[in-house]
């Protein structure tokens, strides 16, 4: 918060609008402050892996060898980075608003979009959930967006994912539900079932249609498989930082899950982290 805000804010005559108004900033600036202080967690991490000393850090950065260290390991973690910065918002379809006897095709796990949030917020993120009608375009072009959900449920998605230049999502069509992954490099369909209760997602971060940004799309071809996608950023984060960072990216994640409660018990990748950039 500026100078200026903080005078603004302190000028409202009204006693609670001021107090709403002084505890929205304290909510502003700590958000502004675990992103700063996980870009330099993020910063000194990789000077460390070049090669520089904690001394030679903290005499570039003006602070002591013991500061740098003490900071290098406090705070929000630097791989909380691959969802971006600033406020998120996730994107989920309004089941409730279906009157449809069966599950609706492409929607998530109910439980998803609160695990979603509770992980972010520990990642010490501000993130909120918004619904959208299925079958509704979309609005994408906003910072800070993270889709859950298929294809299937909007055209805007089905745009936003035919852009994937690794991995094509084949759609379910009328009275026949064959979703699946195609790998086209590898020459290969991932598709859920077999012997064991096992599903997979669709994990991507694609460009924005106005193309100044990109939103996080989570698809778990059934629910469970939603719910295994966010296990999977819960437990590899690091991994997933470290190869895709703030890239557009795509990847097939396989999930095994318990039949009786659709709770996952193992999550991992299929296919590699594919870059699109590269």
């Amino acid at each position: 918060m500026s100078a200026d805000e903080v005078a603004r804010v302190f000028a409202i005559e009204d006693k609670v609008e001021r107090l709403k108004a002084a505890t929205e900033g304290v909510a502003a600036a700590q958000q502004q402050i675990n992103e700063l202080t996980r870009i330099r967690r993020a910063v000194i991490r990789e000077l460390h892996a070049e090669g520089w000393t904690f001394a030679r850090i903290g005499a570039a950065a003006g602070l002591s060898r013991a500061r740098i260290h003490q900071v290098s390991t406090q705070g929000p973690v630097p791989e909380g980075l691959f969802f971006g910065h600033g406020p998120l918002t996730i994107l989920t379809p309004d089941v409730r608003s279906t009157t449809r006897s069966i599950a609706l095709v492409g929607a998530p796990d109910p439980a998803a979009p609160h695990r979603l949030v509770e992980l972010l917020r520990e990642l010490g993120f501000t993130a909120n959930v918004q619904r959208f009608l299925p079958g509704r375009p979309l609005d994408l072009d906003r910072d800070g967006l993270i889709v859950l959900g298929g294809p299937e449920l909007s055209p805007s998605l089905r745009y936003l994912v035919a852009a994937d230049p690794r991995l094509r999502r084949t759609v379910a069509r009328a009275g026949r539900v064959r979703r699946g992954i195609e790998d086209r490099a590898a020459r290969r369909v991932y598709r859920p079932g077999g012997t064991e209760p096992y599903d997979i997602a669709y994990l991507a971060r694609l460009p924005r249609p106005d193309g100044k940004g990109s939103v996080l799309v989570i698809d778990g071809l059934h629910p469970p498989a939603s719910l295994g996608a966010i296990r999977l950023l819960a437990t590899r984060l690091a991994t997933l930082h470290e190869r895709a960072a703030t890239h557009p990216f795509s990847a097939v994640v396989g999930v095994r899950y318990d039949r009786s409660t659709g709770e996952p018990i193992e999550a991992d990748l299929l296919t590699p982290i594919y870059r699109h950039d590269r």
